[in-house]
């Protein structure tokens, strides 16, 4: 499973994530971030992750989901 965000490409694969949102194939953030963590994460993680996912699609940038998620941890460790 690759963990890059994106937007979709052209309206085909817009069409394609639609559908699989329908048909109940789709996970939320908080889903997929406890997979990847293996504990459900803080609400504030989840928001955080978020804004910085609408951030990449506004600016039509890929990130890698992890190293954004290791990245907002470790500013939230300094912060405790």
């Amino acid at each position: 499973m690759t963990s890059n965000v994106r937007s979709p490409r052209d309206d085909e694969e817009k069409i394609k994530a639609h559908l699989a949102i329908l048909r109940g194939q789709s996970k939320s953030l908080k889903e997929v971030l406890t997979d990847m963590l293996g504990q459900e994460p803080s609400d504030d993680l989840v928001e955080a992750v978020e804004n910085r996912i609408l951030l990449a699609q506004e600016q039509e940038e890929s990130i890698e989901l992890g190293k954004i998620v290791e990245s907002i941890q470790k500013m939230q460790s300094c912060w405790v």
